[in-house]
Formats: structure tokens, sequence, C-alpha cells
């Protein structure tokens, strides 16, 4: 697959946040791959605990009297195939904040021979609890944002 913008420019040293984990029998199709809705799951997991390793509490409302944070938009190329079995690593950051919005970008490598098998961009949008309307990214997370992410600098912090 060509290189473009969002695959050239990914540098996974700039992530500092990963997960790891391992494909399961119920994730593969009958020809043995990763079916690609099962790496929007992979995503959403990655960004929940990339929230949770800012130091916010994960609970089952956290998501909805907190912190209410819709996607907007999700571009994913897929590079590679991962098969029943193999091991990975979902690796996230936040490289933008703007003033409703943030982006989240995801690389998954698979861990044996760092194979990327896709990179993803997400825009995130923080919405009032009551109003259910765009409502402006707090300080507060654009400081734990910026403090985490020290391998790289975050525009719009």
């Amino acid at each position: 697959m060509k290189s473009n913008a969002l695959t050239s420019s990914i540098l996974i040293d700039n992530f500092r946040h990963s997960i790891k984990g391992r494909v399961k029998t119920f994730e593969v199709d009958r020809q043995n791959i990763v079916h690609n809705v099962i790496y929007m799951y992979w995503l959403e997991d990655a960004r929940v605990e990339y929230v949770r390793s800012l130091g916010i509490e994960i609970k089952p409302s956290t998501f909805i009297d907190s912190y209410i944070f819709v996607v907007a938009k999700t571009e994913v190329n897929y590079l590679a195939s991962a098969l029943f079995d193999q091991t990975y690593t979902v690796y996230t950051r936040i490289p933008s904040i703007g003033i409703t919005s943030f982006t989240f970008e995801q690389v998954i490598q698979l861990e044996q021979d760092a194979t990327t098998l896709l990179v993803a961009s997400s825009v995130l949008v923080q919405l009032d609890p009551k109003s259910k309307e765009p409502t402006p990214i707090s300080k507060q997370f654009r400081d734990m944002v910026a403090s985490y992410e020290t391998q790289s600098t975050v525009i719009g912090v």
C-alpha cells in the first residue's frame, strides 16, 4: 500500500501509550484473518486505556456524566492483516486539541516483527452533558494531555 500523509508522518517513538493484545478465535473470519471491524474495537479499547493513563477514573458513568467524548470521524488505512493467535500492540497518542475536539493517532503493529497493520486517526468531540452540544475542551483535560505527552508536542495546549 502506498504511503500517504496519514502513514508517512507516524513515528512509533512519538507514542508514549500502548496496550498489547492477542488475536482471539472469534476475531478472525473464515480466511483466518482479523475482520476489519475488530480493529475498531481494539482502537476504542486503546483510547479508553489512554484516558485512564491520564489519571481519569474509568467508571460506568465516566463517559456519560463527566467526559462525553463522541467519535466524529475515523480514518483507517489498513496495511496488513493479523492472524489468529498473533500478538499485537496498539500505540495511541493525542497530537492536537482544538476548541471542542481533539485527535487521536493510533498505530497497530504485530509484536513478532513490528509489521504495521494499520494507521488510524480519529477526531473526538466533547459534548455538554445536558445539552449534548459541543462544548470546549477543559483546561484540566488539556493540561493532563500535555503533561502525559512528553514524547511529542501537542498542538492546542
